[in-house]
């Protein structure tokens, strides 16, 4: 019987670093066995059978927005070597939609999100967890270029969204959640090749012998 995948939390605020983090560690990860990387941003619920004024409303930055069940018996299946099919979301049309592809099989499933240490279950069924600090100052920035560059959306929506929703959010289900990372890393003025470096390293660490 094949062992169970070990699984990574990484966490951080809307633009704290924490996606670039994760991309980079997959590759610094390689010579450790194969590794998969985990959106939580594609387990947000449905919303496309919504009004699109109320789904553009929507909090995306309170955790009862992302399907975490299902997000569970997801990484339940990968660590047991069960094939899971690939989801994106669309931040433009608020669909899910599933792809033809699947979620390889992997030694290590890395899974980010602002979430991700937040739900009891998903730390328990962690190997190991990592927080990406930045100030609120630097994340807006960060977050206003991606959303108007990348996600297409209206610079007002995107500084509404962050008033009423990101900002208190942060405050109250992201940030008091780094107490449980096994590692604490800061974006705010170290490079992400700093960070990734700092990460793989505790990470072939903690996961040495294996």
């Amino acid at each position: 019987m094949a062992k169970k995948s070990n699984i990574i939390l990484i966490c951080g605020g809307s633009c704290s670093g924490k996606t670039t983090l994760a991309g980079g560690l997959v590759e610094s990860m390689s010579d450790m066995g194969p590794t998969a990387l985990i959106s939580m941003d594609n387990y947000y619920y449905d919303l496309s059978g919504w009004d699109p004024a109320a789904a553009d409303s929507k909090n995306f930055d309170s955790p009862d927005a992302v399907d975490s069940e299902l997000l569970f018996r997801h990484l339940r299946d990968l660590q047991a070597h069960r094939k899971v099919r690939e989801r994106r979301y669309d931040f433009k049309t608020h669909r899910i939609c599933e792809l033809d592809s699947y979620v390889k099989t992997a030694d290590f499933i890395i899974l980010e999100g602002i979430f991700t240490l937040y739900f009891e279950k998903l730390r328990k069924l962690a190997a190991a967890g990592i927080f990406v600090r930045a100030d609120a100052d630097i994340r807006l920035a960060r977050r206003v270029e991606r959303d108007i560059a990348v996600r297409r959306l209206p610079v007002e929506m995107v500084l509404r969204q962050y008033l009423n929703d990101v900002r208190p959010m942060h405050a109250e289900y992201i940030e008091p959640y780094g107490k449980y990372a096994d590692l604490l890393l800061d974006s705010n003025f170290t490079s992400p090749s700093d960070n990734q470096k700092r990460a793989a390293e505790f990470l072939k660490a903690r996961f040495a012998g294996l």
